[in-house]
């Protein structure tokens, strides 16, 4: 397991006022899934778990 990771930018932009959002990283874990809480870049409230699946497991087969 990785240590934990604060102030981390995540580039992800799927989500409104996710896109370069400051988030910490506590636990680093190999599967198919991530799951981030994070304050969206529009200074609204805190979003908690949100959960996604990782890019190579959308693509169709």
């Amino acid at each position: 397991m990785q240590q934990k990771l604060e102030n981390t930018v995540i580039p992800a932009d799927h989500m409104e006022g996710m896109k370069d959002a400051t988030v910490t990283i506590d636990k680093v874990i190999s599967g198919t899934v991530y799951i981030v809480d994070y304050k969206p870049t529009d200074d609204g409230e805190i979003i908690r778990d949100h959960m996604r699946l990782t890019e190579n497991k959308m693509a169709a087969n």
